[in-house]
Protein backbone atom coordinates (compact mmCIF):
# COMPACT_ATOMS: atom_id res chain seq x y z
CA UNK A 1 0.00 0.00 0.00
CA UNK A 2 1.53 3.26 -1.21
CA UNK A 3 -0.54 6.69 -0.30
CA UNK A 4 -3.50 4.59 -0.05
CA UNK A 5 -3.05 3.02 -3.47
CA UNK A 6 -2.70 -1.10 -3.56
CA UNK A 7 0.08 -1.98 -5.31
CA UNK A 8 1.83 -5.15 -5.72
CA UNK A 9 5.57 -6.45 -5.75
CA UNK A 10 6.49 -10.01 -7.04
CA UNK A 11 8.61 -11.86 -6.09
CA UNK A 12 8.81 -10.25 -2.51
CA UNK A 13 11.93 -8.52 -1.43
CA UNK A 14 12.41 -11.24 1.38
CA UNK A 15 11.84 -14.44 -0.84
CA UNK A 16 15.19 -13.18 -2.98
CA UNK A 17 17.85 -14.84 -2.33
CA UNK A 18 21.34 -15.53 -3.76
CA UNK A 19 19.37 -18.48 -5.82
CA UNK A 20 17.15 -15.99 -7.60
CA UNK A 21 18.31 -14.38 -11.15
CA UNK A 22 15.43 -12.75 -13.25
CA UNK A 23 13.27 -9.40 -12.28
CA UNK A 24 11.33 -7.78 -9.04
CA UNK A 25 7.97 -6.46 -10.74
CA UNK A 26 6.20 -3.47 -9.26
CA UNK A 27 2.40 -3.84 -10.50
CA UNK A 28 0.09 -0.77 -10.07
CA UNK A 29 -3.81 -1.23 -10.89
CA UNK A 30 -4.75 0.25 -14.17
CA UNK A 31 -8.65 0.14 -14.99
CA UNK A 32 -9.21 -3.48 -14.34
CA UNK A 33 -6.07 -4.60 -14.75
CA UNK A 34 -2.16 -5.04 -13.12
CA UNK A 35 0.06 -3.40 -15.42
CA UNK A 36 3.98 -3.12 -14.44
CA UNK A 37 5.36 -0.12 -13.16
CA UNK A 38 8.81 -0.95 -12.50
CA UNK A 39 11.38 -3.90 -12.83
CA UNK A 40 14.61 -4.29 -11.11
CA UNK A 41 16.68 -6.82 -12.81
CA UNK A 42 17.93 -9.51 -9.89
CA UNK A 43 21.48 -11.37 -10.89
CA UNK A 44 22.03 -13.98 -7.95
CA UNK A 45 20.21 -12.36 -5.83
CA UNK A 46 21.81 -8.89 -6.34
CA UNK A 47 19.74 -5.92 -7.30
CA UNK A 48 22.04 -4.55 -10.24
CA UNK A 49 19.29 -2.10 -12.12
CA UNK A 50 15.83 -0.98 -12.34
CA UNK A 51 13.55 0.23 -15.25
CA UNK A 52 10.68 2.12 -15.40
CA UNK A 53 8.73 4.33 -18.01
CA UNK A 54 9.18 7.43 -15.55
CA UNK A 55 12.74 7.55 -15.73
CA UNK A 56 12.46 9.41 -18.93
CA UNK A 57 15.99 10.72 -18.34
CA UNK A 58 18.78 8.29 -19.80
CA UNK A 59 21.01 9.06 -17.14
CA UNK A 60 18.66 7.30 -14.30
CA UNK A 61 18.03 4.14 -16.52
CA UNK A 62 21.66 3.81 -17.05
CA UNK A 63 22.34 3.06 -13.07
CA UNK A 64 23.99 0.32 -12.41
CA UNK A 65 24.42 -1.51 -8.78
CA UNK A 66 26.55 -3.99 -7.22
CA UNK A 67 26.21 -5.84 -3.81
CA UNK A 68 24.24 -2.82 -2.50
CA UNK A 69 26.31 -0.22 -3.68
CA UNK A 70 25.80 2.45 -7.00
CA UNK A 71 28.87 1.49 -9.26
CA UNK A 72 27.63 3.47 -12.32
CA UNK A 73 25.88 6.64 -12.51
CA UNK A 74 24.90 9.78 -10.87
CA UNK A 75 24.45 9.31 -7.10
CA UNK A 76 22.04 12.69 -7.53
CA UNK A 77 19.85 11.08 -10.06
CA UNK A 78 19.91 7.31 -8.73
CA UNK A 79 17.45 5.72 -6.81
CA UNK A 80 19.02 4.56 -3.02
CA UNK A 81 20.33 1.16 -3.56
CA UNK A 82 19.00 0.19 -0.16
CA UNK A 83 15.37 1.02 -1.98
CA UNK A 84 15.23 -0.40 -5.19
CA UNK A 85 14.49 -3.58 -4.44
CA UNK A 86 10.40 -3.08 -3.17
CA UNK A 87 9.30 -4.48 0.46
CA UNK A 88 5.87 -4.81 0.51
CA UNK A 89 3.63 -6.40 3.21
CA UNK A 90 2.68 -10.36 3.56
CA UNK A 91 -0.36 -11.63 1.86
CA UNK A 92 -3.85 -9.87 3.80
CA UNK A 93 -2.13 -7.71 5.51
CA UNK A 94 -3.18 -4.69 3.62
CA UNK A 95 -7.34 -5.74 3.99
CA UNK A 96 -6.15 -6.09 8.11
CA UNK A 97 -4.58 -2.56 8.49
CA UNK A 98 -7.53 -1.01 6.03
CA UNK A 99 -10.13 -2.34 8.79
CA UNK A 100 -7.70 -1.10 11.98
CA UNK A 101 -7.71 2.26 10.33
CA UNK A 102 -11.62 1.84 9.36
CA UNK A 103 -11.89 0.90 13.43
CA UNK A 104 -9.46 3.15 15.16
CA UNK A 105 -8.38 5.85 12.98
CA UNK A 106 -5.15 6.35 11.26
CA UNK A 107 -3.09 6.12 14.53
CA UNK A 108 -3.85 2.71 15.19
CA UNK A 109 -1.07 0.05 15.78
CA UNK A 110 -0.17 -2.62 13.17
CA UNK A 111 0.15 -6.15 14.05
CA UNK A 112 3.72 -7.03 14.65
CA UNK A 113 2.95 -10.09 11.51
CA UNK A 114 2.16 -6.46 9.41
CA UNK A 115 5.91 -5.01 8.73
CA UNK A 116 6.88 -4.40 5.11
CA UNK A 117 9.90 -7.22 4.33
Amino acid sequence: MNHGIVLRVYPRAKDIDAHYSGCQVLFAPHRQQWIAMSLTEVIAGDAVRVWSDDYTDLGVRACRFKQGKLIQGDPGTCPSPEFILVKSLAPGCVRIIQDLIARDGPGAPWPSSCKYD
